[in-house]
């Protein structure tokens, strides 16, 4: 006799894998949030972050590093559609570092892990689209305040060790899930899971790839 698998009831799950200053994850941010409204329903959505410039791999915004950043900006707007501030890359001072971001990105997930996709996309956009430096802790502070966390809190939060290793875990985390570039949607419906998409996406594609599977389960 065959035995029937039979997919576990109740919510499916997308982990976001993506990262503060990746300029893809940037392009990609409002198709994501398309996504999440569609889906809210059938689908839990949680955050992991990527990681994409840390430890030996951070650089510094030399022109070597700036000119490619700057290909790859014209690249994601004309993908996108969305604005960039080119001038901050004139400046040699900033550091092309994914920690510090990301664990503000941590701090605000643990004080409200409702808003860690909002705070995410405003660290982002903050550096992208309004030239703000992605290592500034005052932007970290203002994006908070923004968001209705309290900025003692905040700072406390950030400062413990316990965050800067839970940022690094998430980094892990990430290569365990078998992200090699992001963003990443990573689908998982209990019994198998997987890559969905990997890198920008326009909505209509992941749309396509969504409901053709919940059609295919009788759930859409």
């Amino acid at each position: 006799m065959d035995l029937e698998i039979k997919r576990p009831e109740g919510k499916h799950s997308i982990v976001y894998v993506a990262d503060p200053i990746c300029t893809w994850c940037y392009g990609f941010a409002p198709v994501f949030e398309k996504i999440r409204e569609k889906y809210s329903d059938k689908i839990d959505f949680t955050l992991v972050l990527g990681g994409l410039r840390y430890a030996q791999e951070v650089e510094s915004f030399t022109e070597e590093v700036t000119d490619k950043l700057k290909y790859l900006w014209k690249e994601v707007e004309r993908m996108s559609k969305r604005s960039f501030h080119y001038e901050i890359l004139n400046n040699r001072s900033i550091r092309y570092d994914s920690e510090p971001g990301s664990r503000a990105v941590i701090t605000a997930q643990r004080l409200n892990p409702k808003i860690s996709f909002a705070y995410l996309d405003r660290l982002s956009e903050s550096f992208h689209a309004q030239g703000k430096d992605p290592n500034d802790f005052q932007n970290y502070l203002d994006i908070a305040q923004e968001l209705s966390l309290s900025p003692e809190e905040f700072k406390e939060v950030y400062e413990r060790e316990e965050t800067l290793l839970e940022t690094r875990n998430d980094f892990n985390y990430g290569y365990i899930l078998g992200v090699t570039g992001f963003p990443c949607l990573v689908f998982s419906d209990g019994i198998d899971r997987g890559i969905l998409t990997k890198g920008f996406l326009p909505f209509n594609e992941v749309d396509e790839i969504l409901s053709d599977y919940f059609r295919s389960i009788g759930s859409f």
